[in-house]
């Protein structure tokens, strides 16, 4: 595993949720109720790059056909509007670890 920078702490606590690429991934990060998150930031569905935070919730909502993940597990816990059947165990995302560095977010992804 290696640790990757990425945007700084200030813009993550404005937006509160975004894609980034860090390393050859794309990463979703997310800061909510003081707590960061990672996960990879590209729907397994679809291969959409997510994008919408439901901070009620504490998930992350795909822009292409609202499949939904859980921030803290990657868990699919709505599937896709297009594939109501999908076999949502199946189709979880990874986790990473993640830490503010010197005002940045880094995650540590898999060499």
């Amino acid at each position: 595993m290696t640790w990757h920078r990425t945007i700084s702490m200030k813009a993550l606590e404005k937006v509160g949720g975004t894609s980034v690429k860090a390393g050859e991934s794309v990463i979703y990060l997310a800061f909510l109720g003081g707590k960061l998150y990672a996960m990879n930031g590209v729907c397994s569905h679809a291969k959409c790059i997510l994008g919408h935070l439901d901070s009620a919730n504490s998930r992350v909502k795909c822009q292409c056909h609202e499949a939904e993940f859980e921030l803290g597990t990657g868990k699919m816990v709505k599937p896709p509007v297009v594939a109501q059947n999908a076999p949502m165990e199946k189709l979880g995302l990874s986790t990473f670890p993640v830490r503010e560095e010197n005002g940045f977010i880094e995650v540590d992804l898999p060499q």
